[in-house]
């Protein structure tokens, strides 16, 4: 029993990301968004690339909101106010 492999081990490539993929997946997804199935985005945008693989790749890099870079001074002493008022302790909203 288990799952069924998401995609082809031995057809997708494996390592880093060129910029050429990096543009042809973002460029897939600001047209056609997601649809909902990772799996089968790969082969609609043609990547050699695993369904998971190119989640993550948007999610944590190409992401037009996520930002780049070190903290602005105004980011940097409203994480040292708070860190001199509560501590390194975890606060859970």
């Amino acid at each position: 029993m288990g799952r069924a492999p998401c995609c082809d081990k031995a057809n997708v490539k494996r390592g880093p990301w060129s910029p050429e993929e990096d543009a042809i997946l973002k460029n897939f997804l600001e047209k056609h968004g997601t649809g909902g199935n990772w799996i089968a985005l790969p082969r609609k945008a043609g990547l050699r690339r695993c369904g998971k693989s190119c989640r993550l790749r948007w999610l944590n890099y190409l992401r037009p909101d996520i930002k780049h870079g070190g903290f602005t001074d105004e980011e940097d002493n409203a994480i040292c106010t708070l860190y001199s008022t509560i501590g390194s302790r975890q606060v859970i909203s």
